[in-house]
């Protein structure tokens, strides 16, 4: 059913808001609470916002809040325009046509949920967030890569294979010490060895 700008009259909307796409009218399904507040709102002059009841109490994992504009109302026909543009255009030409400064309009925000992976994948419900994250276009990107887990088996080998060296080098360097006082392992040590870890290799003697 379509609204006649050019005749306004209350009517009920029992099933939900008119859509003007452009391509013909369509029905957006909103609950009647909110269709009363838009009936209420819509007797204040001006622009106004109102915000819908967001998609879920709990964010699923993955997800975050994102809003978006989910129509624009014109307050004095109340049918409703996907974006500002046309409602300006409608406005002009019939319902505020001449007296565009006193324009009314409801802007109706709808909050999502927006995937933190995927950009501009966004969600009404948490229902439709969970289809897509079991999708293999979200999978994919939220696959673990196997090359960070690489790195650090490989520092775990290379510490304990210069501290056997370290261990080793001390260790020689005491074994010598008593056949000749003369001879010295510093080139060893100052390779190997860092600051306070010859006594921590010393301790086992």
């Amino acid at each position: 059913m379509i609204f006649s700008c050019g005749n306004p009259q209350p009517q009920p909307q029992p099933q939900g808001l008119i859509v003007e796409t452009g391509n013909g009218a369509s029905v957006l399904q909103l609950p009647a609470t909110t269709l009363e507040q838009i009936r209420h709102i819509a007797a204040d002059p001006g622009a106004s916002t109102l915000r819908l009841p967001p998609p879920a109490t709990e964010l699923p994992v993955g997800a975050r809040e994102s809003d978006f504009d989910l129509c624009y109302v014109c307050k004095h026909c109340k049918v409703a325009f996907p974006s500002a543009a046309p409602l300006q255009t409608h406005q002009a030409r019939s319902c505020y046509a001449g007296r565009e400064a006193l324009r009314g309009v409801i802007r109706v925000v709808q909050p999502a949920l927006e995937c933190r992976v995927c950009p501009g994948e966004r969600f009404r419900t948490a229902a439709d967030f969970r289809r897509h994250a079991d999708t293999d276009s979200h999978l994919r990107r939220t696959a673990p890569s196997s090359q960070p887990a690489v790195p650090e088996p490989l520092s775990h080998e290379m510490e304990d294979v210069v501290n056997q060296i370290t261990l080793l080098a001390a260790r020689a360097a005491q074994d010598a010490s008593p056949k000749d006082p003369n001879v010295t392992f510093c080139a060893p040590g100052s390779r190997f060895t860092q600051p306070g870890e010859l006594p921590l290799a010393s301790a086992g003697h």
